[in-house]
């Protein structure tokens, strides 16, 4: 399976495009974009009102610049740590 920072988001715009043939309303559109700019942000409303779609977007997600940093703490060392001592 691909996570959602892998699926193509204009290909999400064009099943939405598809599906919206079928809905009287408007369907709620999540839109996963990394590296986002103005140009870019742009072009996919362009895109997708080009194609039809009755909302542009009803949530803009991001990808965070960096990851965070995972780390682990060793429980010995907690544990002299709160019982104010230095491990051997």
């Amino acid at each position: 399976y691909k996570t959602v920072w892998e699926v193509s988001q204009k290909r999400l715009v064009d099943m939405a495009a598809d599906r919206g043939a079928y809905i009287d309303q408007s369907q709620s559109f999540n839109v996963h974009m990394t590296n986002i700019n103005f140009g870019k942000l742009t072009s996919m409303h362009f895109y997708g009102w080009k194609k039809g779609l009755k909302t542009g977007m009803y949530y803009l997600r991001t990808k965070a610049a960096a990851d965070a940093i995972k780390f682990t703490v060793d429980q010995t060392m907690l544990q002299a740590e709160k019982e104010n001592k230095v491990p051997e």
